[in-house]
């Protein structure tokens, strides 16, 4: 059987561009955030990411191809953050079941098993590698948009310089910096936020080889990098100064040693591909 014609569409940053544009080219799919009309006839396999099924909804439902929906970030945040799960995973079924998808694919294996669907995982940032491990730790990193932190950025801008930390937001490399903060506040956190948003931070630390302190939540305890989680921000001054032992330091540079491959993009392109041929034959 020929390899079926594969679509993916989606638009914005983020997400997107590692699901969407990032995957769909190791695939050889033709990804878009503007799909014509010869895009939706051709295509044997259409990839929905992340709220592509509400923004050509109608696209989606005259197409004849087979549906897959990617529903990692698919409600509007910060507005739906606080929303409960059971409003969450109705709405999403319903649009599943009026367009007829095929499959769900979720961004952590709690996501996959509320919506009936399959979990896969976000590979690393490209080019990203394990690095070695300094005798002292002097620089804690937070990867992504600061406002995310709300009120933990000033929180951990004190505990960094009581512990003579510098605190770097977005540093050029990861290895850059000898471990990774990761929280959410106010507005930014949520039920959603807490099982449904993918581990693509915990994979980065892991890949990076750095131990990483964040709030707890689906996507660490699924992807289980080296690390702790606190809640408040006055246990970060002693949950920093764990994070910089040399012992937690190592052990993170060894599982990033062991199970960076996992995370590659052609791992997760492979895996994604079984998806998609599994949703062939089905509709076969």
């Amino acid at each position: 059987m020929s390899e079926p014609q594969v679509l993916f569409v989606g638009c914005d940053k983020g997400s997107w561009q590692m699901r969407g544009r990032q995957i769909g080219r190791a695939l050889g799919a033709r990804c878009t955030s503007k799909p014509v009309g010869a895009d939706w006839q051709s295509a044997d396999v259409i990839v929905l990411v992340k709220r592509a099924a509400e923004t050509w909804f109608r696209e989606a439902k005259a197409s004849t191809a087979i549906l897959i929906w990617d529903v990692l970030d698919v409600w509007h945040q910060p507005i739906a953050n606080q929303r409960a799960a059971e409003e969450h995973i109705r709405d999403i079924v319903q649009l599943a079941r009026v367009l007829n998808v095929r499959t769900l694919i979720g961004a952590t294996e709690v996501m996959a098993t509320q919506l009936g669907g399959v979990y896969l995982p976000h590979h690393c940032r490209l080019g990203l590698s394990t690095g070695l491990v300094r005798s002292q730790a002097r620089r804690i990193g937070y990867d992504g948009s600061a406002r995310y932190l709300g009120s933990w950025k000033p929180a951990i801008e004190r505990a960094c310089e009581r512990l003579g930390l510098q605190f770097v937001v977005n540093p050029r490399e990861l290895t850059d910096v000898d471990a990774l903060v990761a929280f959410r506040g106010e507005e930014w956190d949520g039920w959603a936020c807490r099982q449904w948003k993918s581990g693509v931070k915990y994979v980065n630390a892991i890949v990076a080889g750095r131990p990483i302190l964040t709030q707890a939540c689906a996507g660490f305890s699924e992807i289980a990098p080296t690390g702790l989680t606190i809640e408040r921000p006055e246990e970060l001054s002693d949950a920093l100064a764990a994070l910089c032992a040399r012992d937690l330091r190592w052990r993170a540079y060894d599982q990033g040693r062991a199970r960076a491959h996992d995370f590659t993009l052609e791992a997760i392109a492979s895996r994604y591909r079984r998806i998609l041929r599994s949703a062939v034959r089905a509709a076969a």
